[in-house]
């Protein structure tokens, strides 16, 4: 389900673009079919900023939204506003939208939370664990090998960070998995400001161990190495500003020429 956090045990699922490109949303459309629109729309825009194609600092602009996804100003504006309240992108009066630039305290802040909140989901994972659980983390720890073995850089960072959603969402917790989302939406954007270098083999491995201990039922051992695994992410980072490039707004969509 695109631009909704996941609620069951599910792995999490790439958003694809043929849904936005095949249909006219705004002709002929249903209340419902607007809303599930809506959802498609903003899973691509949030997917693309998570996986760093929107880059911090970017403009997304209205007009340009608009003409991108075929839909009014109206609707692109409800959208921006759910991205705002994710805190994924930024609302600047008389300047439009922005995609979020955290701070260096936010950054910190951010990575403190997210060792509370996903030690306990981790915990809750490993009193839950079963044989779906299992193939959710198996599935997606062979495409974090996959992408490495591609030498494909860009999958390995989004994959790796795609991980600790895919394992919030074994918690069978909604609203904690909801936070997690976010921490790990804003994670994102602090990483493409501030990390030094991609993740090596080390952060895959332990990956690895984090599922090897959930299903085991070792939920304090996984936990610890949790807190221990996102210390080591923020420690990648070089707390100090930086500029980052600007890449053209369809390219960073995913969306075809028209």
């Amino acid at each position: 389900m695109l631009g909704n956090p996941h609620t069951g045990r599910r792995p999490m699922v790439e958003t694809g673009n043929k849904a936005l490109q095949d249909s006219n949303l705004d002709s002929g459309t249903t209340m419902t079919e607007n809303a599930n629109d809506n959802n498609a729309i903003y899973g691509q825009i949030f997917d693309s900023i998570v996986d760093h194609k929107l880059l911090p600092g970017m403009h997304l602009k209205e007009d340009e939204l608009c003409d991108l996804f075929g839909i009014g100003r109206t609707r692109i504006r409800a959208i921006l506003s759910r991205l705002a309240a994710d805190h994924v992108i930024e609302l600047v009066a008389n300047r439009g939208a922005f995609v979020a630039r955290p701070s260096v305290e936010e950054a910190r802040e951010v990575f403190n939370a997210r060792r509370v909140i996903e030690g306990y989901l981790v915990r809750r994972a490993a009193d839950l664990r079963d044989d779906m659980m299992q193939k959710a983390l198996t599935d997606h720890l062979h495409s974090e090998q996959a992408a490495r073995d591609a030498g494909d850089a860009s999958r390995v960072i989004r994959r790796c960070g795609r991980y600790h959603q895919v394992l919030a969402d074994q918690a069978e917790s909604p609203i904690m998995a909801r936070f997690a989302r976010e921490l790990i939406a804003r994670s994102s954007l602090i990483i493409a400001i501030y990390e030094s270098h991609a993740p090596d083999e080390c952060e895959i491995h332990e990956h690895r161990q984090l599922s090897d201990l959930v299903m085991a039922g070792k939920g304090d051992e996984a936990a610890a190495l949790m807190d221990r695994h996102l210390i080591g992410i923020e420690e990648r980072l070089i707390l100090e500003p930086k500029s980052a490039p600007q890449n053209d707004l369809r390219t960073s969509l995913g969306l075809q020429p028209t």
